[in-house]
């Protein structure tokens, strides 16, 4: 992996700017001030919402901060993740391969080491966030050493890839005796007057569900729910081809779409922010996943579905995870008798 590769050839150089640092126990030290990065989507945010509120609870007089990608950032601020929300976009996540780039998120790193962070996490396994990590200067830090970069953190750990990404994050928190506490159930909401919503949109193509599918889907649905669509750019042609008077469109921003979504009766969505924001919110969701792991990144949420083709991959593909032909195996049918089963289970 040249990652690791890299990783070997630049520890002699960290290694040795490591002998200068003072090494700290978690017992000897006050936590004043905690830094967790997740800065790549906005459904790895949400994913973690509950490990930042674990962090709260064991140092509820540490200042929280969150460093988070600028699409996210609004609404982890009106969500209230972390005392402090600071946002930035990391050229390794936007494909930005140019040097004054890369200087930059080495200034704000330089930056945020003046806050003098005294416990910090990083989640991801990536060299590239464990080396920004360090430019921040933690006393404490723990990370994944996954693709390398062991010297970036005080204490490395080795991830368990078959864990949910939200699992794997509490593995590195427990360390410092951070607990997962599950909701209680009856915070669970239930909108019987609210509308099955569908919102199409994914980071990458190969995680989208055709449009003839969601046309299908949607003339199935509208005989027996309310149906609205979000209103964003990749569902104009949907919306054009099932308007009605049975079909409402929802269209606003990252913040009011939280807020409408909250009075709503169950989202549909691929493996995306939406069907992550719907789990937070407490609302039914129905996940549709391809080729990918869905135990590894789909929604935790206690009234949630996650439907797949139902049969392992064995096509040509461009990606090591995701594949457009698995997406399209996934039959409107078999998405309609779930949301009749989940909301029929909700309902009792």
């Amino acid at each position: 992996m040249i990652s690791r590769l890299i990783s070997f050839f630049i520890s002699p150089y960290y290694k040795f700017l490591n002998l200068f640092r003072t090494n700290y126990r978690i017992t000897d030290i006050e936590i004043k001030t905690i830094l967790v990065t997740e800065y790549h989507r906005i459904g790895d945010v949400l994913i973690i919402s509950p490990v930042l509120k674990s962090l709260k609870r064991k140092f509820p007089k540490a200042h929280l901060i969150l460093i988070c990608n600028r699409e996210v950032g609004q609404l982890a601020s009106h969500l209230n993740l972390a005392d402090e929300i600071s946002t930035m976009n990391v050229p390794w996540t936007n494909w930005d391969w140019s040097i004054r780039s890369w200087w930059d998120i080495r200034s704000k790193a330089k930056n945020i080491s003046r806050k003098q962070i005294d416990l910090a996490f990083d989640f991801k396994g990536d060299i590239r966030n464990a080396w920004f990590l360090w430019l921040t200067r933690p006393k404490i830090s723990f990370g994944y050493n996954t693709t390398g970069g062991d010297y970036f953190f005080t204490n490395p750990m080795e991830m368990n890839q078959d864990l949910h990404q939200l699992y794997r994050a509490f593995n590195l928190v427990s360390a410092v005796g951070c607990q997962h506490i599950e909701d209680q159930k009856d915070q669970w909401v239930f909108n019987n007057d609210g509308a099955v919503v569908i919102h199409i949109g994914a980071t990458d193509d190969r995680r989208s569900w055709p449009l003839h599918h969601w046309v299908k889907l949607i003339n199935l649905l509208k005989n027996d729910f309310k149906i609205a669509i979000v209103d964003i750019h990749d569902a104009q042609q949907l919306i054009s081809e099932v308007k009605g008077p049975r079909v409402k469109i929802f269209k606003g921003d990252l913040i009011q779409f939280k807020s409408w979504l909250s009075n709503q009766k169950c989202l549909i969505a691929p493996d995306s922010m939406a069907a992550h924001l719907a789990a937070f919110l407490k609302i039914p969701v129905v996940t549709l996943f391809g080729s990918q792991d869905p135990k590894l990144t789909s929604p935790i949420s206690e009234k949630a579905l996650v439907v797949t083709p139902g049969e392992i991959c064995s096509h040509k593909r461009d990606h090591w995870r995701l594949c457009s032909e698995c997406m399209h195996l996934i039959t409107p049918n078999k998405v309609y008798k779930g949301i009749c089963d989940l909301m029929n289970e909700v309902n009792i």
